[in-house]
């Protein structure tokens, strides 16, 4: 009987993580976590510049089919730096944007890659020394590739690295001055790394 009992549980366990998977039809809640930093050294200078990016980003997504994904999220970023004088600064950031996702499950396990690509519309402001010296705006575009662990076919948890990025922002110097435009293109798969939870419904 407590044979029997066991088998059952296991078996029950099995099929949780059988079809821990994206179906169509499922809402996605959730969102990352995450910590970007640099910094540099000139020859011959003392000190060296740094930078220090926090941030969240919330989302809500709808599965269009079992293996993708469409939503909307907002990240914020929580920005410092110092220059090679040890001025410091921050620029602080929210960006709503859309998003579209490609899951693919790693054979029977409860992992699955994917990958993501998303835009957003980003508005800030920026302080040197505690005065403000700018307002931003932005349009920032990824490609990233991932992968969620499904602890239960309901909820994962995943981990999003820095791929490709593009991102074009105006710049409006503070109390006055002419408006500047930005633009980078860049790949960041090492210099970037989110965590995320996620919740099936």
């Amino acid at each position: 009987m407590k044979k029997m009992i066991v088998v059952a549980v296991l078996g029950l366990i099995g099929t949780q993580f059988a079809n821990a998977q994206v179906k169509k039809g499922n809402i996605l809640l959730g969102g990352t976590v995450g910590v970007h930093t640099e910094s540099d050294k000139t020859d011959g200078v003392d000190g060296k510049r740094t930078f220090t990016s926090f941030g969240i980003s919330p989302k809500i997504g709808y599965a269009v089919s079992d293996k993708w994904v469409v939503g909307v999220f907002a990240n914020t970023s929580f920005n410092s730096n110092k220059d090679l004088a040890g001025v410091k600064g921050n620029t602080n950031t929210i960006a709503p944007g859309i998003f579209v996702r490609n899951y693919h499950n790693i054979g029977e396990s409860k992992f699955a890659f994917f990958g993501e690509a998303n835009v957003s519309y980003g508005f800030g402001s920026s302080e040197t020394a505690d005065v403000k010296t700018q307002k931003t705006t932005e349009i920032d575009a990824n490609i990233l590739p991932g992968i969620a662990y499904f602890v239960t076919k309901r909820f994962n948890v995943e981990g999003v690295f820095g791929g490709i990025n593009f991102n074009s922002r105006k710049v409006k110097p503070q109390p006055t001055g002419a408006e500047t435009t930005e633009t980078e293109f860049g790949l960041q798969f090492t210099q970037q790394f989110n965590l995320g939870v996620n919740w099936l419904f």
